[in-house]
Order: structure tokens, then sequence, then C-alpha cells
């Protein structure tokens, strides 16, 4: 779910606003934690309230928001133990696909669409945090978007949703970026050549590596929270 995704002319109402909801949770704009007020979203879409009760159901069955009794919808918590099983899934995951793509004889279409962008990540990696999640994410939703294989397709586009909040924390930092540029390219290369196992393996490992480094992450804000927690208390 992307605002930019041309994918979002052929959506329903509730399907654009929870693309929209979902760009905002993933982005930080909703930190975990946040209400979505039901009211307060049907008049920003203009809509009625049944279409955005609809989308917020759409959101709570991707994982980003629960909804509560007497409260409504409030954006989930990025948790150590949700990253580790989704991360292990989506390992598996995006290593078939890559290995279907390489050994895909009409890969060159996909392979142009993605050129620019592979590119681009190397000159954003030491830079811009914010403009290289984008077009990493984008890159990764065409990868998907590619695919023939229908449940392969929609099973990686649902992890997605949940999946990106993650790949923005560890994206966060310089090194891993640098580190994910080489390995988008490294699979741009596989993929051209036609290595369908190393294809594999290289999108499998940068899967894993964003799973360590948005653990790493996550940890180090609960590390500082509880030293500020502590100086609190003293």
């Amino acid at each position: 779910m992307s605002e930019s995704s041309d994918a979002g002319l052929n959506q329903t109402l509730p399907e654009k606003i929870a693309a929209r909801l979902a760009d905002r949770i993933i982005d930080g704009r909703y930190p975990p934690g946040s209400r979505l007020v039901e009211a307060v979203l049907s008049k920003e879409f203009g809509s009625s309230h049944g279409p955005v009760r609809d989308a917020l159901r759409l959101l709570q069955s991707a994982g980003l928001i629960t909804i509560l009794p007497y409260r409504g919808a409030v954006v989930t918590d990025v948790t150590v133990r949700e990253i580790r099983e989704l991360y292990q899934v989506r390992a598996a995951l995006v290593g078939l696909r890559a290995r279907w793509i390489a050994e895909d004889p009409q890969r060159a279409a996909l392979l142009e669409k993605v050129t620019e962008p592979i590119a681009q990540l190397q000159k954003l990696a030491g830079k811009d945090a914010a403009a290289y999640t984008r077009t990493a994410l984008q890159v990764n939703r065409t990868f998907t978007e590619s695919l023939g294989n229908h449940w392969l397709r929609a099973t990686l586009a649902a992890l997605m949703l949940q999946t990106s909040r993650y790949t923005r924390l560890a994206l966060a930092s310089a090194e891993h970026r640098r580190y994910s540029a080489r390995q988008w390219q490294a699979l741009f290369d596989a993929i051209r050549t036609g290595n369908g196992e190393g294809a594999e393996q290289i999108a499998a490992a940068l899967s894993q590596a964003t799973r360590d480094e948005a653990i790493r992450s996550l940890e180090q804000v609960a590390g500082k929270a509880g030293k500020s927690r502590n100086k609190t208390a003293a």
C-alpha cells in the first residue's frame, strides 16, 4: 500500500484510505500507541464512517493496528519477537521470489523498471535515509508485483505492510544503507545473469540483515528509555 502506487487506481475507497493510513504508520507519523479516531478520519477523507471502519479492519488484518473496546483503533507496538517471527517467514519468501525472477525468461522487462531506482540507491545510501527507504521499498514492491504466482505475490504484499516499519528502523543506519545498496546491486546482477541460486541467497541474506539491524535499533531505543526512567526515578 502506497500513496504513490499506480495500483491505487484500482482500489476501493476503504483500500485507498487504508493505504494512506498505512503509509503514515510506516513512516512514523502515527507512532505505536497512537489512536486513529473514526470520526476524525471520516472528516479528513470526506467519507461516511463505513469506508473508514472497513479501512481500519484492513489495517487490523495486516497487523498495523488493534481495535480495542471503548478505545477504538490503536497503532500496534513494534517488538523484537514480531521482527524475528516475521522475518523468519519473509527471508524464505523473498529468496524464493528472487530465484523465480532470476529463472524467468521474461525478466528483462522487470530489470528495465528497477535499473534506475537501484542505481539511485547507491547515491542515496550515505545521505538521505528517508529517500533511500522510499526507493528501497518501491524496488521491493516492484519485484513483488512482477510475480506471476498470485499466492506468493499476495503473501509478500501483506507481509510488506508490517515489515516496512522495521525496514525503516533498520535503514536509519547509514552503515546498513550502504550494505543494503550493495546487496540490491548484487541481486540485480544475479537476476540479470539468470543465477537463481545466487539471487535466492542474496535476497534472503539482505532480509536477515535487515532483521538484525532492526532488532539492534529497537534494543538501543529500549536501552535509552530504561536509562531515562532510571534517571527520573533517582
